[in-house]
């Protein structure tokens, strides 16, 4: 879920690597011009189809954010959600890779998401650098 087109960008880029048609995945994306009523609606409305009975992972753009903080709602009434705010897209690639060989959303390990997800954030100079000197110092 995403404030603008965002999450439909991201389900775009993933396509590039899982084909497509992605199963059990959809993007939500909250237009300025929407009502948090209406966007709720939505967010129900693809919980609903997404869930099979194992739970739904749902990530959104930003913490504090409308996205998220409608999740809040959604946790506090006991819908089995997982939520992950701050998403990019290595994170999930990183879901889209390994969730086949999970039977619940609640074997996701979120911390290890997390961190998946601050991995691919680098100052890719520096990384370069760091890795030159080690060549030379080896």
């Amino acid at each position: 879920m995403s404030h603008g087109k965002m999450a439909e960008g991201m389900l775009d880029s993933c396509q590039l690597f899982f084909g497509e048609a992605i199963q059990q995945l959809q993007a939500l994306c909250l237009a300025k011009e929407e009502s948090v009523e209406g966007f709720d609606e939505r967010i129900r409305a693809a919980l609903a189809s997404l869930d099979e009975g194992q739970g739904v992972l749902v990530l959104c753009d930003l913490l504090g954010g409308t996205p998220a903080n409608r999740c809040v709602s959604l946790l506090t009434e006991g819908q089995k959600i997982r939520v992950i705010t701050g998403m990019n897209l290595g994170m999930l690639i990183e879901i889209l890779g390994i969730r086949a060989t999970l039977s619940s959303v609640d074997q996701l390990d979120l911390k290890e998401l997390t961190e998946a997800g601050k991995g691919g954030i680098v100052d890719l100079a520096e990384m370069m650098k760091e890795l030159e000197d080690s060549f030379l110092q080896a």
